[in-house]
């Protein structure tokens, strides 16, 4: 049985055989659209049962490994701005840990990084050191991680956000808005677009 959102629906479009066919495509509860059991990692069941703590609507898909934000977002049927791409950085003063979280179709934008947190930051040598997960599959949940989080505002921009839940298999796609309330990040421009060379 499908339940839907009360107030809309979501469309998707995904690509069968070169033809583009919109579906109706409603958010769904994990327990209700899982279709293939599979081996879920820690930080995947973590962020499952927070979601379902809060009470949140999503939807989750197991997938072909996605080991880049582009393929990620082909595999899922949506543009790549709706991703939620999630950085670990390391604080280049004190060593402190911090997570970023842009569109995935942004840069991190390292002057503005510096303001956000008080000191210069580089990419963390060793994410999975600091995460446990694997690179490419790092979620927009510092807080289950013990990192500080940090989100541009241009990802409010998306109704919807989609993301890698600490694993390259799994993906979670949930309102915009629900992820702000479990989160609660620190809401700053942190990114700029990939065609920005300044």
């Amino acid at each position: 049985m499908l339940f839907k959102w009360n107030c809309f629906d979501l469309f998707f479009t995904s690509r069968k055989l070169g033809l583009s066919v919109v579906t109706e495509y409603p958010l769904l509860k994990k327990e209700e659209n899982e279709t293939q059991p599979h081996m879920s990692t820690p930080t995947y069941n973590k962020i499952i049962s927070a979601l379902d703590a809060h009470g949140c609507k999503y939807e989750t898909q197991h997938h072909e490994p996605t080991l880049t934000s582009e393929i990620a977002a082909r595999v899922r049927g949506v543009s790549l701005h709706e991703g939620a791409k999630a950085i670990v950085t390391k604080g280049d003063k004190t060593g402190a840990n911090y997570l970023f979280v842009m569109p995935a179709d942004m840069k991190l934008w390292g002057s503005k990084a510096k303001q956000a947190c008080g000191e210069s930051v580089g990419f963390a040598q060793n994410p999975q050191e600091v995460t446990g997960c694997v690179p490419g599959s790092v979620p927009p949940f510092g807080s289950l991680l013990g990192l500080k989080t940090f989100v541009d505002p241009h990802l409010a921009e998306n109704d919807i956000i989609h993301f890698n839940a600490g694993s390259l298999t799994d993906s979670v796609s949930m309102r915009y808005e629900d992820w702000l309330a479990v989160e609660k990040p620190v809401i700053i421009e942190i990114a700029k677009s990939v065609d920005d060379k300044v």
